[in-house]
Protein backbone atom coordinates (compact mmCIF):
# COMPACT_ATOMS: atom_id res chain seq x y z
CA UNK A 1 0.00 0.00 0.00
CA UNK A 2 1.68 3.29 -0.85
CA UNK A 3 0.22 6.84 1.16
CA UNK A 4 0.37 10.76 0.37
CA UNK A 5 1.14 12.97 3.07
CA UNK A 6 -1.94 13.34 4.04
CA UNK A 7 -3.03 9.67 3.84
CA UNK A 8 0.24 8.56 5.88
CA UNK A 9 -0.13 11.61 8.24
CA UNK A 10 -3.98 10.16 8.91
CA UNK A 11 -2.68 6.42 9.06
CA UNK A 12 -0.53 7.27 12.29
CA UNK A 13 -2.56 9.82 13.48
CA UNK A 14 0.05 13.10 13.20
CA UNK A 15 -0.06 16.30 11.04
CA UNK A 16 0.75 16.43 7.61
CA UNK A 17 3.01 18.88 8.92
CA UNK A 18 5.04 16.44 10.38
CA UNK A 19 5.53 13.69 8.12
CA UNK A 20 6.93 17.07 5.71
CA UNK A 21 9.53 17.70 8.55
CA UNK A 22 10.01 14.28 9.07
CA UNK A 23 10.81 14.07 5.39
CA UNK A 24 12.72 17.51 5.59
CA UNK A 25 15.13 16.08 7.64
CA UNK A 26 15.94 12.33 6.89
CA UNK A 27 13.75 10.76 9.18
CA UNK A 28 11.56 9.62 6.23
CA UNK A 29 12.70 8.50 2.50
CA UNK A 30 9.79 8.17 0.34
CA UNK A 31 9.69 7.75 -3.38
CA UNK A 32 8.56 9.92 -5.77
CA UNK A 33 5.90 8.71 -8.04
CA UNK A 34 7.07 9.19 -11.83
CA UNK A 35 3.97 10.10 -13.10
CA UNK A 36 3.49 13.06 -10.94
CA UNK A 37 6.30 13.75 -8.65
CA UNK A 38 4.36 13.32 -5.55
CA UNK A 39 5.69 11.63 -2.38
CA UNK A 40 4.93 8.15 -1.81
CA UNK A 41 5.14 6.41 1.49
CA UNK A 42 4.84 2.78 2.00
CA UNK A 43 4.08 0.21 4.74
CA UNK A 44 7.61 0.72 6.39
CA UNK A 45 7.44 4.85 6.63
CA UNK A 46 4.36 3.90 8.18
CA UNK A 47 6.23 1.76 10.81
CA UNK A 48 8.99 4.01 10.83
CA UNK A 49 6.54 7.02 11.82
CA UNK A 50 5.29 5.00 14.46
CA UNK A 51 8.88 4.02 15.85
CA UNK A 52 9.30 8.26 16.23
CA UNK A 53 6.34 9.17 17.67
CA UNK A 54 7.12 6.02 20.67
CA UNK A 55 10.51 7.03 20.75
CA UNK A 56 9.56 10.73 21.26
CA UNK A 57 7.20 9.78 24.18
CA UNK A 58 10.37 8.14 25.76
CA UNK A 59 11.97 11.66 25.73
CA UNK A 60 14.56 10.99 22.51
CA UNK A 61 15.36 14.04 20.39
CA UNK A 62 14.91 13.58 16.89
CA UNK A 63 18.26 13.76 16.81
CA UNK A 64 18.48 10.87 18.63
CA UNK A 65 15.82 8.88 16.88
CA UNK A 66 18.31 9.80 13.92
CA UNK A 67 20.80 8.16 15.36
CA UNK A 68 19.53 5.24 15.83
CA UNK A 69 17.48 4.24 12.66
CA UNK A 70 21.12 5.54 10.75
CA UNK A 71 23.03 2.27 13.35
CA UNK A 72 20.06 0.34 12.27
CA UNK A 73 20.15 0.60 8.64
CA UNK A 74 23.98 0.11 8.92
CA UNK A 75 22.69 -3.47 10.37
CA UNK A 76 23.93 -2.78 13.48
CA UNK A 77 21.67 -3.73 16.90
CA UNK A 78 21.07 0.16 18.21
CA UNK A 79 20.98 -0.97 21.94
CA UNK A 80 23.98 -0.11 23.63
CA UNK A 81 23.71 3.39 21.66
CA UNK A 82 20.31 3.47 23.55
CA UNK A 83 21.13 2.45 26.73
CA UNK A 84 24.04 5.19 26.54
CA UNK A 85 21.51 7.78 25.19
Amino acid sequence: MLFQVRELAQHCNVSPDTVRHYTRIGLLEPTHDPVNGYRQYNASDSTRLNFIRRTKTLGFSLNEIKRILTECQKGKSPCPMVRDL
